[in-house]
């Protein structure tokens, strides 16, 4: 079966799952199960490890890290600054009070993907729009930010770029300064010589 298919079986059970659980007194702000499924389908809730890494850089004051793994996990390793509800708690009305803040762009992650993604979707569900998922979770956070792959020799000057964003990126998180960037061999452009056009003797 087609992993996006999959994943989206998944995500239209947890929707069920929420209707079902949702308190029954109606919620204004309350979006439909058709519209949710709309925007699960359009992946818009998405941001790459590398947007929120630049967000935490940046120090962009609007962003609130939500991790939503239990406390244990939480307490061995989490992002700077990220504020842990767990997944179990996220619909509790202090958690929705934390969610709800107007200023604040909200960003749920956890081991993976799936955790996130029923804590965005339950969130969703009630209303609160400014909930976005960092994509891949903690697992793509290490293999992008803290363990960036180097570019292959062919690669492009935009994977490069990307390359040296990652590694400055990876010492800032790590409590170190940014170094010199690493030299990326790039292949060589094959250079063709002209041959010389023969001259031709004789007078005129």
């Amino acid at each position: 079966m087609d992993k996006r298919y999959f994943f989206l079986t998944i995500l239209a059970l947890v929707i069920a799952v929420v209707i079902l659980i949702l308190p029954e007194k109606e919620i204004s702000n309350e979006i439909g199960a058709r519209e949710l499924l709309l925007k699960i389908v359009q992946d818009t809730r998405f941001l790459s490890t590398d947007q929120v890494a630049r967000m935490i850089i940046d120090k962009d004051p609007s962003l609130q890290l939500i991790d939503v793994r239990d406390t244990g996990e939480y307490a061995k390793f989490t992002l700077p600054g990220a504020i842990n509800i767990p997944l179990a708690k996220i619909l509790d009305e202090e958690s929705l009070e934390i969610i709800g803040q107007e200023e604040k762009t909200n960003v749920f992650f956890s081991n993976g993907t799936i955790h996130a993604n029923q804590a965005w979707v339950l969130t969703t569900r009630l209303g609160y729009l400014k909930n976005f998922v960092m994509k891949g979770g903690l697992n793509a956070w290490i293999e992008t930010i803290m363990q960036p792959p180097k570019p292959e020799i062919s690669a492009s000057q935009a994977d490069i770029d990307l390359y040296e964003f990652r590694r400055g990126a990876c010492q800032y998180f790590m409590g170190g300064t940014v170094s010199e960037p690493e030299t990326v061999e790039v292949a060589p452009v094959p250079v063709v010589r002209k041959k010389k056009k023969a001259v031709i003797s004789g007078g005129c």
